[in-house]
Order: C-alpha cells, then sequence, then structure tokens
C-alpha cells in the first residue's frame, strides 16, 4: 500500500492520514508520482493555527531538483 499526499492537500487530510496509518512523515508527489517534498507532523502542527485548510505544498521541505551529473573533478 501506497500512502502518500499531494502538494494541493490540506493540512487537516495530512493530519487524517498521519493519524490514520500511524505515521508521522509522508512523502508529498507531484506530477507523474516524482517526490516533490516530505511533510512531518511537526510541519502540520507548526502551521495548524494559522489555517487547517492550507496546502501542504505551503508547509513541506521541498526536494531539491537533481544536479545533472558533470565532469568529476579530483586534486591533482
Amino acid at each position: 500500500m501506497r500512502v502518500a499526499l499531494e502538494p494541493t492537500d490540506t493540512l487537516l487530510r495530512a493530519l487524517g492520514v498521519m493519524d490514520r496509518y500511524r505515521v508521522r512523515l509522508l512523502p508529498v508527489l507531484g506530477a507523474a508520482g516524482r517526490m516533490v517534498g516530505l511533510l512531518s507532523r511537526e510541519h502540520v502542527m507548526s502551521a495548524w493555527e494559522v489555517d487547517p485548510l492550507l496546502p501542504v505544498s505551503l508547509v513541506m521541505a521541498a526536494c531539491e531538483a537533481p544536479r545533472p551529473l558533470g565532469p568529476r573533478l579530483v586534486p591533482r
């Protein structure tokens, strides 16, 4: 079973998923199922008082785009 959120899911939904599956950290998947971030229970609770209907994309820890591989620099 795959448990994940989408960037447009709300904090309220995120907390419900976390409680239902007894987890404290969830991946946030964007287009084509690629991970765009991670959302922790601490992220949710820190923004809860602002608005529980905020999208998770505003409070998640975003994943950086992978850097292209280039030539390896080796000191001589």
